[in-house]
């Protein structure tokens, strides 16, 4: 028989994931390759990256039919509270809410097929091997975000990035800590990563390190410390070859703080 088959590993993870009860943290958990594209390692915080990027298709009919797969926003969509079956079963979600619009099931499962590639095509490629650039905006004693940025290897710095991720709010109030910290999805081999930190208004950092270890347990004590140049509003600084079973980051610390020793080798 001559017919397709899915070679995507993330796609066909996301695809599955419509199946049985739908989109959930603990069923991302199992999707290694979703979880990678997401490049996040925690199921809450990668639920909560694709439940954005899935915003951010839209709201027209294709996208409500995939929503209603992955067994989000229920109610709204059936604009009734839904059975049970319709909880638990791709099948019965499909089916009322195709009895909703006055559409063929059929119809419904090609809109879902093709939502869900658009979805997956604004996930982070599970293979990248370019230039990774992650940079924080911070103003005063908060960050306000992050931003990732993908460049090939053969995309040289002045041009345009050809994929930016969906940039990361800071959701939680209050003050942040004065780190920025990095770990890429395993299936990742980047050329190069480089992390950056801008501030938007003074007081501008003091000092500031690149910090490298194996866990989150060595990098709170930064034995592996660099000082870096605070460049006016910026702190920059690039690994070249990272390895993916290290963690990476900058620290800073804001005026009057009192800076801790540091290596004098250059990072």
């Amino acid at each position: 028989m001559d017919r397709s088959v899915d070679t995507d590993e993330a796609l066909v993870q996301l695809k599955k994931l419509r199946e049985g009860i739908g989109l959930t943290a603990d069923r991302l958990q199992d999707s290694g390759a979703v979880m990678s594209a997401l490049g996040a390692s925690d199921p809450q915080i990668a639920l909560h990256r694709l439940q954005q990027l899935l915003r951010e298709l839209g709201d027209g009919e294709r996208i409500r039919a995939l929503r209603v797969d992955f067994g989000l926003d229920l109610e709204e969509l059936l604009e009734r509270t839904p059975h049970a079956r319709e909880r638990d079963w791709l099948g019965d979600r499909r089916a009322g809410y195709a009895k909703a619009i006055g559409r063929d099931v059929k119809t419904l499962g090609r809109w879902s097929d093709r939502t869900v590639a658009e979805l997956r095509a604004k996930l982070l490629t599970d293979q990248f091997t370019g230039h990774l650039i992650v940079a924080a905006a911070v103003e005063g004693d908060r960050i306000l975000g992050t931003t990732t940025i993908q460049r090939p290897l053969d995309t040289a710095d002045d041009e345009p990035a050809t994929h930016i991720s969906t940039g990361y709010p800071n959701v939680t109030p209050g003050p942040s800590m004065p780190c920025l910290i990095y770990g890429y999805p395993r299936d990742w081999k980047p050329a190069t990563l480089t992390l950056a930190v801008v501030f938007k208004r003074p007081p501008y950092p003091q000092q500031a390190w690149a910090v490298s270890a194996p866990n989150f347990f060595e990098l709170v004590y930064a034995t592996d410390r660099h000082e870096l140049p605070v460049d006016g509003d910026t702190i920059t600084c690039r690994f070249e070859r990272p390895r993916t079973d290290r963690l990476y980051g900058i620290w800073w610390t804001a005026r009057g703080a009192e800076a801790p020793s540091t290596s004098a080798a250059p990072h």
